[in-house]
């Protein structure tokens, strides 16, 4: 129910390239965003709280930890690899603004976050107190289509028609490098 995972929404970027994905730096961001979209419909259907209270425990659990350790590696991916490289592409301004604007949404999906993050932990340990992170688990989905939409529309597109295949395949490997395993099992540490 609550925690039935497609195998592509299950399967992480990093698990992905460690079996040899091919796909292409904007195919991996792309399936980064059905992650995104996965893990916000999980959260909004945990604030439900219609489900058995382990499956929502169990499911803010899940939530919280795509929101605290993957989703700030795929902000790295666009803000520290898409987002200068394009900006040193010479956009014409239409583009140029959506660029920025990719960046500044960042800030306020992060806010978002932020309040949250603390409510998935208490439902982790009570689910029911899963109600209370309804109006801001709507906010969030409702934030997402608006910045992942002006991404598949306008930024995505433009990174394979204004960009060398160098680029895009530094940018690849620099999502790769960010999802790298250390010894011990640890991320790599994203400098914003």
């Amino acid at each position: 129910m609550l925690l039935q995972i497609s195998s592509a929404a299950a399967a992480s970027l990093a698990e992905e390239l460690v079996q040899g994905s091919q796909q292409d730096a904007v195919a991996l961001l792309l399936g980064c965003h059905q992650r995104i979209r996965h893990f916000t419909r999980m959260a909004v259907e945990l604030s439900r709280g219609a489900a058995p209270a382990e499956q929502v425990g169990a499911a803010a659990r899940s939530v919280h930890r795509y929101y605290t350790q993957a989703l700030p590696l795929h902000e790295a991916d666009e803000n520290d690899s898409v987002y200068p490289r394009l900006r040193a592409a010479a956009p014409p301004a239409e583009l140029a603004a959506a660029n920025q604007a990719m960046v500044d949404q960042h800030r306020g999906l992060n806010a978002l976050i932020a309040d949250l993050v603390p409510q998935w932990e208490a439902i982790a340990l009570d689910p029911a107190q899963a109600p209370a992170s309804g109006p801001g688990a709507q906010a969030l989905q409702v934030a997402w289509h608006e910045h992942l939409g002006l991404e598949e529309r306008v930024i995505f597109p433009s990174l394979r028609a204004r960009l060398s295949p160098d680029d895009l395949a530094a940018i690849r490997q620099e999502m790769a490098e960010r999802r790298t395993l250390r010894p011990g099992g640890s991320h790599r540490p994203v400098e914003r």
